[in-house]
């Protein structure tokens, strides 16, 4: 399965419906598939999802809005000027402005809810200078039909997990434990794709980081 017309099939096919179905509909279709594709999107920040957002800064304004498209607390990396400020627990940042409110040697952000806080504040204003990465949501509306989903080019066993999902929520109030096992199984396909990536980029050496961190006992 490839595209949202696959999955929509697919679907169709393990409710046993035909395409005049007054049940389910070619409508309620695509909804369950297009429901289930942002719940799966939703479920880890998967790296096909991040992207770079720039808005302005505003002198003396040390807190700005996420972006709208942007899951909360999926914020990783955040320049100012083409300064890095580097992401920090937000009530250690608060600490850090309290005690060293002068220091501008230390660039530092956090965010709490759908806020983002930079220190030290920009001194001027600037346009589409504040540059954020971050996930964005999968979808915002209902997908073409011959639409690639985030797993289609990388693995297609996330586009079954989708349709698990689906089938689950079609399935609740007739089937209730076979309802649970489809998103159980389908979890399970989400988390070992996870893991797969997470285990490739841990075998990636960052620059200028050691691959074995060992203490020097005997200096």
């Amino acid at each position: 399965m490839q595209t949202f017309a696959d999955m929509k099939s697919e679907l169709s096919s393990r409710l046993l419906v035909a395409s005049n179905s007054t049940l389910f509909t070619t409508t309620r279709i695509a909804d369950l598939i297009d429901d289930a594709y942002e719940w799966a999107a939703a479920l880890y920040n998967w790296p096909q999802l991040e992207e770079p957002e720039m808005t302005d800064t505003v002198a003396t304004q040390d807190y700005y809005d996420y972006p709208e498209t942007f899951r909360t607390d999926s914020v990783s990396r955040l320049y100012v000027d083409d300064t890095r400020y580097y992401r920090k627990a937000f009530e250690d940042y608060l600490d850090y402005k309290e005690n060293n409110p002068d220091d501008v040697s230390n660039p530092i952000f956090a965010d709490y809810g759908r806020q983002l806080f930079i220190f030290p504040t920009p001194t001027t204003s600037g346009t589409n200078n504040l540059v954020v990465y971050g996930c964005t949501n999968a979808i915002d509306e209902p997908e073409e039909d011959e639409t690639f989903t985030i797993f289609s080019e990388h693995d297609n066993s996330g586009n079954e997990a989708i349709v698990k999902k689906a089938l689950s929520v079609a399935i609740a109030k007739t089937d209730k434990d076979r309802s649970v096992l489809e998103e159980v199984e389908a979890v399970a396909i989400l988390t070992r794709i996870w893991n797969k990536m997470a285990a490739r980029q841990q075998r990636a050496q960052r620059i200028d980081h050691p691959m074995l961190d060992v203490p020097d006992f005997f200096e």
